[in-house]
C-alpha cells in the first residue's frame, strides 16, 4: 500500500511541474503549436489556470503592498486587499465572457473554457515578470526606475502577444480575422461594464425608492 501511495503522489507531482512549468515554458516558445494543442489535443490544465489566477491576484496585492518605499504608488493603508484581488477577477471573467460573445457572433470555434485558459497561459510570462518587478523594487534606485517600467511594459507586450496567438489558435481565424476579434472584443467588453453600471444604477435607485416608501409606511402607520 505504501508503494502505491508513492507512485501516485510523484505521478501527482510529475503533473504538476507539466502543468505549471514545461507546457507554460513550451507555450512560449512555441505557441501556435501549443495553443492548439490545448484546443485540439487537451493538453493544458483548468487546476493550473486557476493557479495562475489566484497567483496573479496574489502578485497584484503584493505590487501595491510591498513595493520598495521608493517606487511605491498607492499607500497601503488605504488599500483594500479584497477589492484589488475581485479587480483581477472581474477583469478577467469579463474579458472571456467579451469574446466569447463575440466568438459566438463570428463563429469562432473556441468555448469559454479554451479562451480561459488562453488568458491564463497568455499570462505566464506577466506573471514572473511582475515577480521580478517587486524584487528589484527593493533593489534599484529611482535613476533606474526606466527598469521597472520595462519589466512590466515587457510584461503587458508578451500577454497581449501570447493572448493574440491564443486567440487565433483556439477560434481557427486568420491573421486578420484575430485583429476583427480584438476589436469586437473590446467593443463588446464596453458594451458589458455599461450594461453592468446601468443595472448597479437601477437596483441602487430601486433600493433608494424601497427605503423611502417603508419609512413613509412607518412613519405614517407605526
Amino acid at each position: 500500500m505504501q508503494k502505491v501511495s508513492s507512485f501516485d503522489l510523484k505521478k501527482w507531482w510529475d503533473s504538476v511541474v507539466e502543468e505549471v512549468i514545461r507546457f507554460p515554458l513550451y507555450m512560449m516558445g512555441k505557441p501556435f503549436k501549443a495553443f492548439s494543442d490545448i484546443k485540439y489535443e487537451g493538453r493544458g490544465s483548468m487546476p493550473a489556470c486557476v493557479f495562475f489566477m489566484v497567483m496573479l491576484m496574489l502578485l497584484s496585492v503584493l505590487r501595491q503592498s510591498y513595493t520598495g518605499t521608493v517606487f511605491v504608488e498607492v499607500d497601503p493603508r488605504f488599500m483594500n486587499i479584497w477589492t484589488v484581488m475581485a479587480g483581477v477577477f472581474v477583469q478577467t471573467i469579463l474579458l472571456v465572457a467579451a469574446n466569447w460573445s463575440v466568438s459566438v457572433l463570428t463563429n469562432g470555434s473556441g468555448s469559454a473554457r479554451e479562451i480561459f485558459m488562453v488568458a491564463m497561459y497568455a499570462q505566464y510570462p506577466f506573471m514572473w515578470l511582475s515577480a521580478l518587478y517587486l524584487v528589484l523594487s527593493h533593489v534599484l534606485s529611482l535613476n533606474e526606475a526606466a527598469l521597472l517600467t520595462f519589466c512590466l511594459a515587457l510584461g503587458v507586450v508578451c500577454m497581449l502577444f501570447y493572448g493574440f496567438i491564443g486567440i487565433v489558435s483556439v477560434h481557427g481565424f486568420g491573421f486578420f480575422q484575430g485583429i476583427a476579434s480584438v476589436v469586437l472584443t473590446l467593443i463588446a467588453l464596453v458594451i458589458i461594464i455599461f450594461i453592468i453600471l446601468l443595472l448597479v444604477m437601477m437596483v441602487s435607485e430601486l433600493g433608494a425608492f424601497l427605503t423611502t416608501v417603508w419609512e413613509e409606511i412607518v412613519l405614517h402607520y407605526f
